[in-house]
């Protein structure tokens, strides 16, 4: 999400309480489908490289794709975001414990029809350990992988914890100038605590799935 009035990039992680913190943000009025912005940071910082854009104008002309062309030239010249903007932007993000994230997308895709379709799971016992194996692109599923630029490394302002949601964002809204910080509750599921829906394959899988985030954020199994 980004916000060229108050100056802010949000990078939203799957199952952070990111769709309360842009609903709070006014990047959407009413909960639908897709609404949420799941760019990665990466994603966000191309936005800014003209040559890119120039680049993809120029190979489209050699493909006679006149239209592709026209649009890689307006973006190049006129970029939804410019270096300036990005480098300056407020930058932040939350993230979560990854056993809990992990399991909570799984109870969300369970219980959706829609993700369910998505996921082709027609199955309502289809298990957490398949779904692990068989469902999810754990590289580009990775915390970091949202919030690394494009040279790799973290460049972000603020990360806050998904465990303390309400206080972490306190601090956000305090430097956004938002007074009232107090964050809707949307998309909430219960299924207990998230380590009752483990066993010892499952809790060792995405301990090596997911090590390096673990490792980065001091993440703890039970916590």
């Amino acid at each position: 999400m980004i916000s060229k009035e108050q100056k802010f990039i949000f990078v939203h992680n799957f199952k952070t309480g990111g769709t309360s913190i842009e609903k709070k943000l006014g990047h959407f009025d009413e909960l639908k489908t897709d609404v949420q912005d799941h760019r990665t940071l990466s994603e966000i910082e191309a936005l800014s490289d003209r040559g890119q854009h120039f680049r993809k104008c120029l190979h489209a002309f050699r493909k006679g794709k006149a239209n592709r062309s026209v649009f890689w030239l307006r973006t190049a010249i006129w970029p939804e975001l410019s270096r300036k903007e990005f480098d300056s932007f407020y930058k932040f993000t939350f993230v979560r414990n990854s056993w809990s994230r992990m399991y909570s997308w799984y109870a969300n895709v369970m219980k959706d029809p829609h993700m369910r379709a998505i996921y082709k799971i027609d199955d309502d016992n289809y298990s957490y350990l398949k779904f692990l194996q068989e469902k999810v692109d754990h590289s580009s599923f990775s915390q970091l992988h949202f919030i690394k630029n494009r040279n790799g490394n973290v460049n972000m302002d603020f990360i806050g914890r998904f465990e303390r949601l309400q206080e972490d964002f306190n601090v956000v809204a305090t430097h956004l100038g938002i007074e009232d910080s107090e964050l809707p509750t949307l998309l909430m599921r219960k299924y207990g605590h998230y380590s009752d829906n483990y066993d010892e394959r499952t809790k060792d899988l995405i301990g090596e799935l997911y090590k390096e985030e673990i490792d980065y954020f001091g993440f703890e199994f039970g916590e």
